[in-house]
């Protein structure tokens, strides 16, 4: 469980700490919550919960939908959609309705193609623009309209959504989300509860956000193995039930991933990224941006084995500037080296320290490469990871 406490602000001559503002508050309620999370969406911290429906830009507020009206609508310029509902949660027994309530407008949404989508977002946002593209073009006028528009479409039609719960008083388990979310097997979505706590400055009267992300979940699959048994006169099934847990940007970065260097490898690496998290604790991080890469880290995040590119590329960030910082930068070069003997590349330090890399003949080498040497390189991170942490133990 999760324990925060009031934060504090430090002066030359003072520490003062701030005030909670109360739920029952006049200046604290659910329209105010909608306005500032609508005139600045960069309040609600959707980077860490899902990289791809980061950037986003206000569309429109109160928009009608078959089951009612929904609070907040996002969109970014790769066309990812963002519901917002924003609530505070003062009666306890209102968070099962206020959950179902926003998958039932998730649902409501995914019923409708582009055209109805725009056309409703516009009606509710009541602006001068006359599409949705025009709204985001103001933000970003070198968007391209057709990708914004299929993506857009896409998302509508996969029910894939980033559904956030804003607001405070927010103390929802996540056994409680999951029966929600088992009746909406349909929607490809991620629904997230973020907290926005306010805090009053007693001597200057100002308000201070600090956002908090409570709780996420990830999209489910369900995927059954049949095993027969053809050994026997007569044939027998055993079924094995498997729960496979992505987020969305996850699930974009494999299928881009597969577009590049095809299903069989796809696979393959997603094996090798068992193998990691199985036997050494390497766990896989999306990077945030336009385009997304899946980093192989350390247990505590600290050293980046590999950042895996959509299209393949394998490129590496800090892991010299890292080992340096416990006081053996040779660490996370002799790693660099290591593995671009096992791989036929070169060790390339013509950048900044912190982009130190492999490549080979100048060009970042792709992930197959490296496939077709899995023990090698496993043994490589494991021997590196000793290294490590027998300075760390010292120290």
């Amino acid at each position: 469980m999760k324990q925060h406490t009031t934060p504090i602000i430090i002066n030359k001559t003072s520490i003062q700490k701030l005030e909670k503002v109360s739920l029952k508050s006049s200046i604290y309620n659910e329209d105010w919550i909608q306005d500032i999370c609508f005139r600045s969406p960069n309040i609600l911290p959707v980077d860490e919960i899902e990289p791809m429906f980061s950037g986003m830009f206000p569309i429109c507020r109160e928009l009608n939908v078959e089951s009612g009206a929904v609070d907040l609508i996002f969109l970014n310029e790769s066309g990812y959609i963002t519901i917002g509902e924003c609530k505070l949660w003062r009666n306890p027994e209102a968070r099962r309705k206020v959950i179902g309530q926003i998958l039932d407008y998730a649902k409501d949404i995914a019923k409708w193609d582009y055209s109805k989508f725009e056309k409703e977002c516009l009606k509710a946002r009541k602006g001068s623009e006359k599409t949705l593209f025009d709204i985001i073009q103001d933000f970003c006028p070198d968007a391209d309209e057709k990708i914004f528009i299929d993506n857009v479409q896409k998302n509508l039609s996969k029910g894939r959504f980033l559904l956030t719960l804003i607001g405070d008083g927010i103390r929802e388990n996540m056994e409680e989300l999951v029966k929600y979310i088992h009746r909406d097997g349909n929607l490809n979505f991620t629904l997230a509860l973020i907290e926005l706590p306010v805090y009053k400055n007693q001597n200057t009267e100002e308000l201070i956000v600090t956002p908090r992300i409570l709780a996420k979940t990830k999209e489910i699959e369900r995927i059954v193995y049949k095993i027969s048994d053809n050994s026997q006169a007569y044939e027998t099934e055993i079924e094995k039930d498997e729960v496979v847990s992505k987020t969305i940007s996850e699930k974009v970065f494999f299928e881009r991933l597969q577009k590049s260097i095809g299903k069989e490898q796809t696979d393959n690496f997603q094996s090798f990224l068992n193998i990691l998290e199985s036997e050494l604790n390497i766990n896989h991080k999306l990077g945030r941006g336009k385009c997304l890469s899946l980093n192989l880290k350390s247990e505590n995040g600290t050293y980046n084995f590999a950042s895996v590119q959509e299209t393949g590329e394998v490129w590496f960030y800090g892991i010299v500037c890292n080992t340096d910082i416990i006081g053996d930068k040779q660490i996370g070069i002799n790693y660099l080296r290591g593995l671009a003997e096992i791989v036929g590349g070169e060790f390339f330090d013509s950048y900044k320290e912190w982009n130190w890399c492999v490549k080979r003949n100048g060009v970042y080498i792709n992930i197959t490469e490296y496939l077709k040497h899995q023990k090698e390189w496993l043994n490589l991170i494991s021997e590196t990871l000793e290294k490590i942490n027998e300075i760390e133990e010292i120290k």
